[in-house]
């Protein structure tokens, strides 16, 4: 059985944008063990996905950030073999809570080890963007409850000089970057992924979780853009079988094993590539 149904999602993005927006002017915050931030709108928005998605007694499972930790072993095994929704309830938690509004929502859907299909919402923008059978969509005014929802044609940025580049934290505190484009450090993956589809970023240097890419990855593969190691490597939708994340139990559970470059095409991450001299790369 596919459950992935373009209403149930832009439903479950109306309330889950509605619980993050009550909270953004002033959200309650916490820093968690591996020091990266919580909210009360995280846990809510997660517990919104686990009511719809966490059924296992129908073969139906969730990984998600804030809870997949509390799931045993045979649970994760059913997860990663069977069909999965896999959520991060607040992308970007640090720009959420800092109030700038490149964060969002990411719903990735798994069968069988597989991303099939993905979606991220931006609620401050009151928009989303879906996969669907093959196709992409883009929905204004989600949070009203009567979503306008048409079929979105990508436009990925044509590379100049000028061309922004986002990076992950560790890449751009620790490499040697010499590309003359403007770098963007946003803490988010929703926020990056949402501009490279827009044509408002060229590309990105990415090292992250499962949850982070699980909407966002398939809506960039649908819409052409290559994502690549620094060894060619690419880094596809097959998450058991495709060896490129930490799936076994310990503190790199549900990483990516290597940091990837993202761009319209495979001459962009070799470019990008090409001008870094990267460190750590796992």
């Amino acid at each position: 059985m596919n459950r992935w149904k373009i209403d149930t999602v832009l439903a479950l993005f109306r309330e889950a944008g509605e619980i993050a927006l009550r909270y953004y002017d002033d959200p309650p915050l916490e820093i968690k063990a591996d020091h990266t931030p919580v909210t009360q709108a995280d846990r809510e928005i997660e517990a919104l996905f686990a009511a719809r998605f966490d059924r296992p007694a129908e073969a139906l499972y969730l990984i998600g950030e804030e809870t997949v930790d509390r799931r045993d072993e045979a649970y994760i095994s059913a997860a990663l073999a069977g069909e999965c929704f896999v959520v991060d309830p607040i992308d970007g938690t640090a720009p959420y809570a800092a109030g700038v509004p490149l964060w969002g929502i990411s719903l990735g859907y798994m069968r069988g080890g597989m991303l099939t299909e993905g979606a991220i919402c931006l609620p401050a923008r009151d928009e989303a963007f879906l996969t669907c059978r093959g196709s992409i969509f883009r929905a204004r005014r989600v949070l009203s409850g009567a979503p306008e929802v048409e079929p979105f044609t990508p436009e990925p940025m044509r590379y100049t000089p000028a061309a922004p580049v986002c990076a992950a934290q560790n890449a751009a505190r620790g490499w040697e970057i010499s590309f003359p484009n403007q770098l963007f450090v946003w803490s988010t993956c929703v926020g990056v992924y949402d501009c490279l589809l827009r044509g408002k970023v060229y590309g990105m240097i990415q090292h992250c979780k499962l949850w982070d890419l699980a909407g966002g990855l398939p809506l960039l593969k649908l819409a052409g853009f290559e994502a690549r190691g620094a060894d060619g490597r690419e880094l596809g939708l097959d998450v058991v079988s495709g060896g490129n994340f930490y799936l076994e139990n310990g503190p790199h559970r549900w990483r990516q094993k290597d940091y990837v470059v993202i761009a319209p095409d495979r001459q962009g991450t070799e470019a990008i590539w090409n001008q870094v001299k990267a460190k750590n790369l796992s």
